[in-house]
């Protein structure tokens, strides 16, 4: 007697209960989002081992071992992120550097609602200073500012940034020139440029270099307006 040969009832998506509810989807979309935090959460935990490197060994006595080693990751994981130390380099100084610039940009609009006088807006732009100069990335500024006399890439975006923040200066100052808080002067780009240097480095350098004659803001503040008789 024959054997009759059976044939296999074909499965279409369609008979899927997953296809019917939409869970098949679902379920990509979650286990791709699940992939990319993942992805992000490395790429910035070595960011994160990195800073710490840098703000204790400098940039040149860091080697992406002691970065792997830090951030407890693979050799394939690090490289896959990042294929040199300049790349991280250049990745933190601008993550850095913006978020400098934001706070900057939001103490002068503020400092528009309440029409401060100059001497208090140093105050606040140098309490800033303060809090990067003393916070835990302390040192990372010097770093970067030294880099940038060699590094044509670091140079270019700290000029960036840095002309960013001197504009928002000058913003303001001509609204203070408008508002007859500071004598009226054509040349708003040349004070925009001496606040600029009294308030990121002069006041980083001081706090650092100085010693036990450093300033804190308000004394910093106090003491330009006491030195240029500031009325």
């Amino acid at each position: 007697m024959l054997n009759k040969k059976t044939t296999p009832k074909s499965v279409k998506k369609s008979n899927s209960p997953v296809s019917k509810t939409g869970q098949g989807s679902t379920i990509k979309k979650r286990l791709l989002n699940g992939k990319e935090e993942d992805l992000l959460k490395g790429r910035e935990n070595i960011l994160l081992a990195a800073r710490g490197c840098f703000a204790k060994h400098g940039f040149a006595g860091t080697s992406m071992k002691d970065i792997q080693i830090a951030a407890s990751c693979s050799r394939g994981n690090l490289y896959h992120f990042f294929k040199t130390k300049s790349e991280i380099v250049q990745t933190i100084t601008t993550q850095n550097l913006e978020r400098f610039c934001e706070r900057i940009e939001f103490i002068l609009d503020e400092s528009n609602d309440r029409a401060i006088s100059l001497s208090e807006l140093i105050e606040d732009l140098a309490g800033y200073a303060e809090e990067i100069t003393k916070g835990p990335g302390k040192g990372m500024a010097f770093h970067v500012w030294s880099l940038a006399m060699v590094d044509q890439d670091v140079r270019t975006t700290m000029v960036q940034y840095f002309e960013r923040i001197r504009f928002g200066i000058e913003k303001k100052i001509s609204v203070m020139i408008k508002n007859g808080q500071i004598p009226n002067n054509k040349n708003t780009q040349n004070l925009s440029v001496v606040l600029f240097g009294v308030l990121i480095p002069g006041f980083t350098v001081q706090s650092v270099f100085m010693d036990g004659k450093s300033l804190d803001a308000a004394q910093y503040s106090e003491s330009i307006k006491l030195l240029f008789k500031e009325t």
